[in-house]
């Protein structure tokens, strides 16, 4: 494993600590400067990924060569191998904007919102992408960042994982527009 980091620079949040426990008011300040901030980390992340050799744009090959370097590349913390070096939460958080941005060209009907039908579901607070209309759940959304972390955390404990996931992901979420 040998990231060029070269000038990737992680994305500052207004506060720190699960969404979930922030106020109504911190959490939409979050979420405004996050959806703010989205054009700026994709490009950031463009530009890691294009200081490893690795070009980004939103066809499904680009998609999954982004997967299989965040495969072969991601670190776990040498203090809690359970988690990913510090650093990769800030990449799964771009990884995810341009996965969302990525789902939301290819059905212009979905869109990011601050998720709060709900204290006790796992993505209250969080930028989740909404507009889903062939599911059953008027509250369906897409936590992607949750997706992208989720799997990173499968790859580093060495559980299985689909090398497909982000390309399978995008597609079953466009069958549900």
């Amino acid at each position: 494993m040998s990231v060029n980091w070269d000038d990737y620079n992680p994305y500052e949040p207004p506060y720190y600590g699960p969404l979930a426990e922030l106020s109504r008011a911190e959490a939409r300040e979050s979420f405004n400067q996050l959806m703010s901030a989205k054009s700026e980390r994709i490009d950031m992340l463009r530009a890691l990924l294009k200081a490893n050799g690795l070009p980004l744009s939103g066809d499904d090959d680009s998609v999954q060569r982004l997967a299989e370097w965040l495969r072969s590349e991601v670190e776990a913390n040498p203090e809690h191998p359970e988690r990913l070096r510090n650093i990769w939460y800030a990449v799964v958080n771009d990884v995810a904007l341009f996965l969302g941005e990525t789902l939301i060209n290819r059905c212009p009907g979905l869109r990011w919102e601050m998720f709060t039908a709900g204290r006790r579901d796992v993505a209250y607070q969080k930028h989740v992408i909404t507009g889903f209309r062939k599911v059953a759940n008027p509250k369906y959304n897409l936590d992607i960042d949750r997706l992208v972390a989720t799997y990173l955390h499968q790859v580093i404990s060495g559980k299985p994982t689909d090398p497909s996931y982000f390309v399978n992901v995008l597609e079953a979420a466009a069958a549900k527009v």
